[in-house]
């Protein structure tokens, strides 16, 4: 039995050159596959068996992520109705380490009878599944790493690496950005960070806390607990904001106010403001349409946990809380 970590070095350096000799193997076919592929507004349909087809999964994946439709297709499916779905001018991109899987070979003859494109992955190009094809991108004829060198280790490998070159090469070509790549990922960080706005995570209509200045102290704290969102707005006769009061406020007010029950909600706010040589509030309203991100850094910049929502700067509509925001995983 040869050490565990020893096998794994030989097994990765040996990759990694095979790796290297890919680099330097690709050319011309794959300036070719990029044209063909942008020259199309069909999608790409990827294809293999066994582990050269979950290659072929994650490269369909890595395409659609980053701006060029893609979908896996196994052949066999393909050959027994799946190729209703492709159209006349689809590009196939077609993996197999030695070119001579029968099922895929057969699946190519048929795509290209209903007029679709194929770009071959294989070591050969004399085999049968390069022979029919548009464009061949080879790749080397390097021996399995590992033990018996049977397992298909090396083979995938250099056919995901290439995938990935492949994919990247067409998304700088189609010039995608990250707002792009955000919404095709809406749920992850980026995306998050890109899309989401202030109106996706406010609380509006009877979620939102809201006296007018001439109520009570004590119906500003009814207002303030009932809502259990730690604030209340305090408003005008027409509804126009005053400012915020906060559990931080409600703190100052305590202790520079021994009577605070006598005061109205509009005195209360009034005498809870911030000290001057304290950080001053630079933000208090926002529109809904504000990204999510930027205002959890108006609240780090103005040391508060709220921002109000307003269309025109007056009218409050909704909140929105530094624990929403953290809780979306923008914190």
């Amino acid at each position: 039995m040869r050490d565990p970590v020893e096998l794994a070095r030989t097994m990765l350096k040996e990759q990694a050159q095979a790796v290297l000799a890919l680099a330097d193997a690709v050319g011309e076919p794959l300036r070719k596959a990029v044209s063909l592929i942008l020259s199309t507004r069909d999608q790409v349909v990827v294809s293999g068996i066994g582990k050269s087809g979950l290659i072929a999964r994650k490269i369909a994946a890595t395409l659609a992520s980053t701006g060029t439709p893609a979908i896996f297709m196994h052949p066999v499916e393909g050959l027994h109705g799946d190729l209703g779905a492709v159209s006349p001018n689809a590009v196939l991109l077609a993996l197999s380490k030695s070119g001579h899987t029968e099922e895929l070979v057969r699946f190519v003859g048929h795509f290209r009878r209903i007029g679709g494109h194929v770009i071959a992955v294989c070591e050969s190009g004399a085999a049968p599944l390069a022979e029919p094809a548009d464009i061949w991108l080879p790749i080397p004829a390097r021996p399995e790493a590992g033990p018996l060198a049977l397992a298909p280790t090396t083979s995938t490998l250099l056919m995901l690496a290439l995938g990935d070159a492949l994919a990247m090469a067409l998304l700088d070509a189609r010039g995608f950005s990250e707002k792009e790549f955000a919404r095709y990922h809406p749920d992850g960080s980026l995306g998050r960070r890109l899309l989401l706005r202030a109106a996706d995570l406010m609380h509006t209509g009877h979620q939102m806390p809201c006296v007018p200045r001439a109520a009570s102290f004590n119906d500003l704290l009814l207002e303030m607990t009932g809502k259990r969102l730690g604030m209340t707005c305090i408003v005008d006769e027409k509804g126009a904001l005053i400012g915020v009061f906060t559990d931080g406020d409600l703190r100052r007010l305590l202790t520079r106010c021994e009577t605070p029950g006598k005061l109205t909600a509009g005195e209360a706010w009034r005498l809870s403001r911030r000290d001057p040589s304290e950080t001053p509030v630079r933000f208090s309203t926002v529109q809904p349409s504000t990204l999510a991100v930027d205002c959890l850094e108006m609240m780090r910049e103005s040391e508060i946990t709220v921002l109000v929502l307003s269309e025109d700067g007056t009218i409050p509509i909704g909140i929105i809380r530094l624990q929403d925001l953290v809780r979306a995983g923008l914190g």
